[in-house]
């Protein structure tokens, strides 16, 4: 059987150093998806992405806690400080804790967002969220709901296939329960948005300690537990060719993942490891 990874570029059009590094690494061939933050300021160089791989799975990444609005921002107060930019993430999660986020506004942004993304590269083949903003109770089944209208096919699955490098997976879950807890909540969210007709990978290879070199990533892949995967699994990647001071964790990481992932030789690592790499047209309803 053909295990099938699916190596997704996050955070195109956040900056010139980003799309740089994310254009190099589709031209490799081993990331076939990346997914597009329309609110930042180099976005509009997806269309020409679309021209020059048109195989590869282009996707929006839907953004709330970063940046400037698509909608000026006196149309949605709720969603940003006096400075008119996003709230951060934890601010984001607090206001929605506490109510004081409108759903309508959130909803007329989100559609902001995707009217620009088909503007530049037309309909995206799937979505996901920056920092995972809508991994929320509430907030999950509004972005699916949203991303069902607008027709949009497929959607990241937040299952989690843990492999940690020192330890198993089930000691790394003893040691940390609440992230066993949230997975397994979130698994069963995604396992509802798939019964109502999202295709989405079977989940999303987590790596905790994880570093940016290959002889890490080809003992990740070959310790994910693929006889339990019936389509493909999602890796996610933040590639830069440099270090910006608008990466706010781990931006050394960032470069590292540039370089391991436009290097040929990962190609015959993973070919050496049984694994193709496929982009979101891959998935299929199991129906």
């Amino acid at each position: 059987m053909t295990q099938k990874l699916i190596i997704t570029a996050d955070d195109y059009g956040m900056c010139d150093t980003v799309n740089q590094a994310i254009t190099e690494c589709l031209a490799v061939g081993t990331v076939r998806a990346t997914c597009v933050m329309t609110n930042m300021p180099a976005y509009r160089a997806t269309e020409a992405l679309r021209v020059r791989f048109p195989h590869s799975s282009l996707g929006i990444h839907w953004t709330l806690t970063e940046g400037h609005p698509v909608l000026p921002p006196a149309q949605i107060p709720s969603l940003v400080c006096t400075d008119g930019m996003f709230h951060s993430q934890a601010q984001l999660r607090q206001q929605w804790r506490q109510r004081r986020v409108d759903t309508t506004q959130l909803q007329a942004e989100l559609r902001a967002q995707y009217k620009r993304f088909c503007e530049v590269a037309g309909p995206p083949d799937f979505w996901n969220t920056h920092q995972n903003f809508h991994v929320f109770p509430g907030l999950f089944e509004l972005c699916v709901a949203l991303g069902q209208e607008l027709h949009i096919p497929a959607m990241r699955c937040h299952r989690r296939f843990t492999v940690p490098r020192t330890r198993t997976s089930f000691s790394y879950h003893l040691r940390h329960p609440r992230f066993w807890v949230k997975g397994k909540v979130i698994s069963w969210w995604a396992q509802r948005a798939k019964g109502q007709g999202m295709l989405m990978p079977d989940g999303v290879v987590h790596i905790p300690d994880y570093e940016a070199d290959q002889t890490a990533f080809a003992d990740a892949v070959s310790r994910v537990p693929w006889e339990t995967v019936s389509q493909a699994v999602e890796l996610i990647i933040h590639p830069a060719t440099h270090q910006e001071a608008l990466f706010h964790t781990h931006p050394e990481r960032r470069v590292r993942e540039y370089h391991l992932f436009t290097d040929s030789r990962l190609a015959k690592c993973l070919d050496h490891n049984g694994v193709v790499a496929v982009g979101f047209e891959a998935l299929h309803n199991d129906d």
